[in-house]
């Protein structure tokens, strides 16, 4: 079965299973990085909006959606739990707003949420964020002679992160490739790189290999830079008040409510 299929298919049971609507569905990880392995896991991640009685109960009530089946992750965040993460600018709900591969997005929630990303937008929070992966990432995985060719990836990657929160406030390219061409100067450290890349992709997802000691050199110090620089990074924010996504939250909580739209259209 084609997998986008397949992955549409899961999200209908979802949406039928529990009576909510799918606002957007996306890939997340590796695959929307654009350095996945040959048996790299779907990381599919989805925002829903329930009806509106669901929004008027007293108890708190699950705004999570967790389902691993097979080599399919998925994950769904409703969407004033969503709307509380954006308006703290969460840089993971950010990458999944910018995904590169999309599976379903209504297009005037999308339109909304991009805008609202923007305007919301904290380089100090997506500083942070970026500076643990690399560190957490350095810890646990990049203490031994060969090198998990996944694990240095996102390493890397989470220092050319900084590297462009710096240079631009804004957030970083979720496409791998982009955020190199746009951080790295040199041409024989991008060819490196993409050597690696290619190498990972025709691989297993945690194949090992001794990664070229000049492109480790340039990690390293970066991440020797950064974790010295974020304690001095605090560039200017603004003021964010949050009734832009008060209104987000009200207009897609009531125009897809299929009941009342049915009754609309009988009056």
């Amino acid at each position: 079965m084609d997998m986008d299929k397949e992955i549409m298919d899961k999200l209908h049971g979802i949406e039928q299973e529990n009576n909510f609507t799918i606002l957007l569905a996306v890939e997340s990880g590796s695959r929307a990085w654009g350095f996945e392995s040959k048996n790299s896991d779907w990381d599919v991640r989805f925002i829903y909006v329930h009806k509106p009685e669901w929004y008027f109960m007293v108890d708190p009530q699950r705004d999570v959606i967790e389902l691993m089946e097979g080599n399919i992750d998925i994950v769904g965040w409703e969407l004033r739990k969503a709307l509380a993460l954006l308006k703290r600018s969460n840089p993971s709900l950010l990458e999944w707003i910018h995904s590169p591969i999309v599976y379903y997005a209504d297009e005037e929630f999308m339109g909304r949420m991009q805008c609202a990303a923007t305007q919301f937008n904290n380089p100090i929070a997506s500083m942070y964020h970026y500076n643990r992966m690399f560190n957490k990432h350095n810890q646990h995985y990049l203490q031994r002679e060969n090198c998990d060719m996944k694990r240095f990836l996102y390493y890397l990657r989470g220092i050319l992160a900084c590297k462009w929160i710096e240079a631009n406030k804004t957030l970083p390219p979720v496409k791998f490739d982009d955020l190199v061409n746009a951080t790295i100067e040199y041409e024989n450290l991008r060819t490196r790189i993409d050597d690696l890349i290619r190498m990972k992709k025709k691989g297993e997802e945690h194949g090992l290999s001794v990664v070229d000691s000049a492109l480790m050199d340039y990690a390293r110090n970066l991440a020797d830079y950064y974790n010295e620089k974020i304690g001095d990074f605090r560039p200017e924010l603004r003021d964010r008040p949050s009734t832009v996504l008060d209104a987000l939250l009200y207009d897609m909580v009531f125009s897809h409510n299929k009941e009342n739209q049915r009754q609309k259209a009988s009056d």
